[in-house]
């Protein structure tokens, strides 16, 4: 699935809408594998090189990437930040991503003008020749659109409210199935090896083998890790008492949604700059502040969205965060080069604080039905 998008995606690359494109392209992928870094790392670097030669400053490039690479990161199902964030608030997968679809597709459209307005100061330069890309993924790969169908199936099972669950297993099935018919050379024993250790690319192109090498089980193993610890950490601070005072303070003047999602926001930021891990700045402010959530009738998907509007894409903007090393270091530039460039990171929780003051999107807990508020909302 991922040779047929990127195939297409460098075939349809034009110089006028070249950091458009970027950002789409990578939006796509993360969408897919829900990685922001698998994206930055595989995608990002081959556009960056195009960027390069069609004469774009790299840091306004690298921007788009990370911009398109953290809105599938954000509204991907198999994104471990998204089932992190709904699954600590006790959200609805999907109902938390149709409450980000509210922030993150306007802040994403306002990010695309600015996009297209900047790419045209630089829109003289002529195409590199990618065909060696494209020909190393059409020798090695069948390019059929039936490979659009695990996608496709993920999105509409989705849509129709099937639990996360058996729509996860049915669109990886449907992958399977794609794989034995229609590409060459699958195996039972291959496809076992890619769930596990992850695909090795051996198209003979150093660029795509790079870029399609990566998945499998044990690459989650340090994100597991990572996320045992700082479910540790707040499971402490919340058992010592910690966490309430902390909340009790920032929200005692509290009395609006606003003013709620504002002291959220904040926390957020607070702990992702003074930690630089979003797993943690994600699990301690949702710790924190459910009950004050739940105590004004706010439906949790709201404090998911929170969450995510603020650390999820606010993380790469930190520049000694895990991410911003990963970014800088794939990328080979400084993170003050693309943090200001990075435009869908900043607008989205702009959004989300003017929702907050104006009650738009800003669901109630529906207190006369017999169901408990995680249940009302799914």
């Amino acid at each position: 699935v991922i040779p047929l998008f990127l195939y297409w995606g460098l075939k349809l690359l034009s110089p006028s809408m070249f950091l458009v494109s970027t950002v789409l392209i990578c939006a796509v992928f993360s969408l897919m594998t829900g990685t922001s870094f698998g994206t930055i790392g595989t995608a990002g670097l081959a556009l960056l090189g195009v960027g390069e030669a069609l004469g774009f400053p790299t840091g306004l490039t690298a921007g788009a990437i990370v911009s398109g690479a953290y809105f599938g990161d954000k509204m991907s199902p198999v994104s471990d930040t998204t089932n992190l964030a709904s699954g600590i608030t006790g959200t609805n997968i999907f109902s938390h991503i149709g409450s980000m679809l509210y922030t993150t597709v306007p802040a994403t459209l306002v990010a695309l003008g600015l996009y297209w307005y900047l790419g045209l100061n630089y829109s003289g330069g002529a195409m590199p020749d990618l065909t060696p890309i494209t020909d190393a993924l059409s020798a090695n790969f069948n390019r059929s659109f039936l490979l659009a169908l695990p996608p496709i199936v993920l999105v509409a099972l989705a849509i129709r409210g099937i639990p996360p669950l058996p729509t996860l297993v049915i669109a990886i099935l449907v992958g399977v199935v794609c794989a034995f018919v229609i590409q060459d050379g699958m195996t039972v024993k291959g496809m076992f090896k890619a769930a596990t250790d992850g695909y090795v690319s051996q198209t003979g192109h150093p660029l795509v083998d790079k870029i399609l090498s990566r998945g499998g089980l044990t690459s989650m193993s340090f994100v597991v890790f990572l996320l045992l610890i700082a479910m540790t950490l707040g499971g402490i601070l919340e058992g010592t008492g910690a966490l309430g005072v902390v909340v009790d303070r920032m929200t005692r003047s509290v009395t609006s949604p606003g003013g709620l999602i504002l002291a959220t926001l904040v926390s957020c930021y607070l702990m992702t700059i003074g930690t630089g891990n979003g797993m943690l700045s994600i699990i301690v402010p949702a710790r924190a502040f459910e009950k004050k959530f739940r105590d004004m009738g706010i439906q949790s998907r709201v404090l998911s969205r929170t969450l995510e509007d603020a650390v999820t894409l606010g993380i790469a903007l930190v520049p000694y965060s895990m991410a911003a090393f990963f970014i800088v270091g794939v990328l080979k530039i400084d993170a003050m080069q693309y943090i200001p460039y990075a435009f869908v990171n900043w607008i989205v929780p702009i959004f989300s604080l003017t929702y907050g003051f104006t009650g738009f999107a800003i669901w109630k807990i529906n207190k006369d039905a017999g169901n408990s508020p995680a249940e009302s909302e799914a």
